[in-house]
């Protein structure tokens, strides 16, 4: 090995330097190193699984979200659908009472329509019985007295 510029010696001292070197290394920076790599591998995997928790609370929180909207938005629709009806009910009311007081007062227009006409006719009437009574007497005031022309008047007026 001479021949190739190789001394055994050197070369035997130059390996023990590297098993040393090695063992150094090994113990006190291959080890620490690794320590360092597995720890921040282990704080990546939490931030991992705390990134996937977090996304499944998202999406239960979206859910939830929802759920509350679409019962938000069944309960508006009840409640004005409920309006509706109070208000429907409401107004039937309204058109009701308004029916009735209209019928009362075509009642009582009726009812003095038929006071007026029962007056008119009793006017009517006493004009009759007058104006008979001024041409009988007119007739007949030489021939029949004034209480027998009344009777004859108020008969004739009973009959008619």
């Amino acid at each position: 090995m001479e021949g190739l510029g190789i001394d055994p010696k050197i070369l035997i001292g130059d390996i023990v330097t590297f098993i040393v070197l090695l063992a150094i290394l090994k113990k006190y920076a291959y080890k620490p190193f690794l320590a360092v790599l597995e720890n921040r591998r282990q704080k990546i995997e939490e931030g991992v699984a705390k990134s996937e928790e977090a996304e499944k609370s998202l999406v239960k929180i979206r859910g939830l979200s929802e759920e509350i909207k679409a019962a938000g938005e069944k309960r508006a629709k009840e409640i004005i659908l409920a309006a509706e009806g109070k208000a429907q009910e409401h107004a039937a009311a309204i058109l009701a009472a308004a029916e009735a007081d209209k019928k009362k007062v075509v009642e009582n227009a009726k009812i003095a329509m038929e006071k007026e006409r029962v007056r008119a006719a009793e006017r009517r009437q006493a004009e009759a019985m007058d104006l008979a009574f001024a041409v009988s007497e007119k007739f007949l005031a030489e021939k029949i007295t004034k209480e027998q022309d009344k009777k004859i008047i108020e008969r004739l007026a009973a009959e008619i």
